[in-house]
């Protein structure tokens, strides 16, 4: 994709969970990407850290491994790695708590005019969708591929 510093991630067979590994002062900790379906053709995204113990994805660990850049661009790169597959697919991203859902939205508008060509993005914003808009605070966000339409010589 677009963002050359992120980690190598890998996939399951439904390519509904991807996995990669944090690698920082704290050690290499295993991050964990899953789509849900909730509804037809729009699926939830949920990001955490995988307890090894338990085999469960929390999403309210604070890793701290100093790399938080590397792991956003990653997740960039797996939403759209999931929506190049699944392209009738929208995606719903919240965060776990509104500073995650920040930390989304700053990733967004740092990538604005490259992801605004591969993506259409909607944000929540006073209980009403709207086309995302850099610098508006939203709560949460809807995305999906952009579909391209070819115009032929006889139509322009």
């Amino acid at each position: 994709m677009f963002l050359e510093d992120k980690y190598t991630y890998t996939t399951n067979s439904s390519c509904l969970d991807f996995e990669f590994e944090s690698i920082g002062p704290k050690g290499s900790i295993k991050k964990v990407a899953r789509f849900s379906e909730i509804f037809t053709n729009v699926y939830n995204f949920g990001f955490g850290d995988l307890n090894a113990e338990t085999g469960e994805i929390s999403d309210s660990i604070v890793s701290n491994n100093g790399d938080i850049d590397k792991v956003l661009n990653t997740i960039a790169s797996i939403i759209y790695a999931f929506t190049s597959t699944n392209v009738d697919a929208m995606v719903f991203v919240q965060g776990s708590t509104p500073i995650r859902t920040r930390l989304y939205q700053m990733n967004l508008n740092k990538y604005w005019p490259l992801i605004n060509t591969l993506l259409e993005v909607f944000g929540l914003k006073s209980e009403k969708w709207e086309h995302f808009q850099p610098g508006e605070n939203y709560s949460t966000f809807l995305g999906r591929k952009k579909v391209l339409t070819l115009i032929h010589e006889s139509e322009r």
